[in-house]
């Protein structure tokens, strides 16, 4: 069995993307609403969320998604209020998807999505070379599970 957690540099960019939406909804308050007082407690209300958010639940957020694979499935374990456990045989997987960001090396915005049966399993935040490694072990890529086609 395999082990694998979110890429560090994800925190980071997330933090990123946090402060340049709050920048862009305090400049858009500031232009659109005329009231001072308004702006003021909206300003306030943002910033404080944005805190929050970039401060308290991404960290514990990142530090509980563990993925695990073994040779024939990946469970995932995630969530900082509600624990969510999902498991997929890889023999069940219709489809992947792959989802990566331009310089997804240095950012870790690799994600990579299996549906499977009536539902999906999303792998998200991975380093470059653990997405590669679990879709080679799921066979969605190298073409090990058509091993009968010839």
């Amino acid at each position: 069995m395999k082990e694998y957690e979110p890429d560090k540099h994800c925190l980071t960019t997330m933090r990123i993307l946090i402060t340049a939406a709050v920048i862009i909804i305090i400049s858009a308050v500031r232009y659109f609403v005329p009231f001072d007082r308004i702006v003021f407690f909206t300003e306030i209300i943002v910033i404080f969320a944005a805190l929050a958010e970039m401060f308290v639940h991404l960290p514990l957020f990142f530090s509980s998604i563990k993925y695990s694979a073994t040779d024939t499935e990946i469970t995932k374990s995630s969530g900082v209020f509600i624990k969510v456990h999902q498991s997929v045989r890889y023999s069940s997987i219709q489809y992947t998807t792959v989802i990566s960001s331009p310089f997804s090396h240095y950012t870790g915005l690799n994600f990579i999505i299996f549906f499977v049966y009536g539902g999906q399993l999303r792998l998200l935040f991975l380093k470059q070379s653990d997405a590669k490694e679990i879709i080679a072990m799921s066979g969605s890529v190298s073409g090990k599970a058509d091993k009968n086609v010839p």
